[in-house]
């Protein structure tokens, strides 16, 4: 089990990455306060930008997320105290203007940024800027943030759905694939320093996505890739079009046992079809997995490979698993 302290839970490496909070455009003119590890934290916009604190005003623990922007500083809902954008507190309502404000009068503050349409924080020093992927970011291709999903199971389990082949033709039956055709062909992963990722894998689908032109199902050409401890990505290619889908998944862990699955999906088809209509079919199939995932047992992601019986379809899921305990990530594992 991942040590808690004062209700955050610690782990040194997932401590130093970046984590999805909130869709960039639902944050305009409050704080919102969220949950990263268990740690309670206000985000809100300025003119500079957006900003992250730890959800405790220094004076009397008051949450800042409950409070409001003035002049471009956060305003504890308590007592007034105002805070700029580097938490430094410029104002206490309560003293005369000519006294000096305490030195201890600071928030915590935490690295904030905006990305993909998503509002990302880390709580310690980040190891790794989130990289740029060009189909998330090309606006021409229409990306849609779709979620965010809560789901009551560890982050680690639903990044390791996102890996699997397997299940597509029974959780995702009649849509993603179809019992009929569930024998997958080999296939190979290749291993680099920063993420994990297969070879080509065709899959025939009977509905792939909204928007395409198949009318009676046809094969996808599938590349999946693992390249954040929570975060993945993959693509899927009409073998006779070129029409593709790409969907970016990244996860929050609230707790050990769950979490918060943001998604990015784009394309380079369908323009006419709304973009309501494709969050609702992205909706339908994270409805799926979502339940699966949250009857596994264990709850926490098993990294001793003799734990459960792996396959060799299972050979991104097992990489992702060896990575996992590579890197040392204890939130989600066990």
């Amino acid at each position: 089990m991942t040590l808690v302290v004062e209700g955050r839970l610690q782990d040194s490496v997932l401590e130093n990455e970046w984590h999805p909070v909130y869709i960039s455009s639902d944050l305009v003119e409050k704080p919102v306060g969220v949950i990263v590890m268990g740690e309670r934290v206000s985000i809100y916009r300025s003119k500079k930008g957006v900003h992250a604190f730890r959800d405790l005003c220094i004076h009397r623990g008051a949450m800042l997320s409950e409070g409001y922007v003035v002049d471009d500083c956060l305003v504890c809902p308590y007592h007034g105290w105002k805070y700029d954008n580097a938490g430094k507190c410029v104002s206490i309502p309560a003293q005369s203007k000519d006294m000096k404000i305490p030195e201890r009068a600071k928030a915590e503050v935490y690295h904030c940024q905006e990305k993909y349409g998503i509002i990302w924080v880390c709580l310690g020093e980040p190891t790794i800027e989130l990289p740029s992927l060009e189909e998330f970011e090309d606006l021409t291709r229409k990306p849609l943030v779709c979620g965010p999903y809560d789901v009551k199971a560890a982050g680690t389990r639903v990044v390791e759905n996102f890996t699997d082949f397997a299940h597509l033709m029974y959780v995702h039956g009649g849509l993603l694939g179809h019992p009929d055709y569930a024998e997958l062909p080999d296939f190979s992963i290749t291993k680099e320093k920063d993420r994990i990722f297969t070879s080509e894998v065709p899959i025939y689908q009977p509905v792939a996505h909204s928007g395409s032109e198949a009318r009676e199902g046809t094969t996808y050409v599938y590349v999946k890739e693992v390249f954040r401890p929570m975060s993945a990505r993959l693509s899927k290619r009409d073998a006779d079009t070129g029409q593709t889908l790409w969907i970016l998944l990244t996860v929050l862990p609230l707790s050990e046992k769950e979490c918060k699955v943001f998604m990015v999906v784009s394309r380079n088809y369908g323009f006419e079809v709304s973009d309501e209509d494709f969050i609702k079919f992205q909706d339908t199939v994270f409805q799926q997995d979502a339940w699966i995932i949250e009857t596994q047992k264990p709850e926490l992601l098993p990294l001793d490979l003799q734990a459960e019986l792996n396959h060799k379809v299972d050979i991104l899921s097992v990489a992702y698993r060896r990575w996992l305990k590579e890197l040392g990530v204890t939130i989600g594992t066990v």
